[in-house]
């Protein structure tokens, strides 16, 4: 059964795994229409916030907010520094 760039496209998830706003948004800008869905994670979510989730809506992208806390240590390390900030 082949599968159509279309269908590809729908199942390409993209991490913005930055807490850099300017960094994820060129990202999103650049893929928009290439991915399926944006995937904002703890570090992400912690340093760029809720409105941050509300423009990717608002583009029309879809989201998986990854939220958990209980993850690598490198990544836990990375969001709570991100807390901190």
């Amino acid at each position: 059964m082949a599968v159509t760039w279309q269908e590809a496209v729908g199942k390409l998830v993209v991490a913005l795994d930055t807490a850099d706003r300017r960094e994820a948004q060129e990202l999103v800008r650049a893929l928009s229409g290439s991915v399926g869905v944006f995937k904002v994670g703890l570090e992400a979510f912690t340093a760029l916030g809720p409105d941050f989730v509300s423009w990717l809506v608002e583009r029309g992208e879809k989201v998986f907010l990854d939220l958990k806390l209980h993850d690598i240590p490198n990544t836990v390390e990375r969001a709570a520094f991100a807390c901190a900030r």
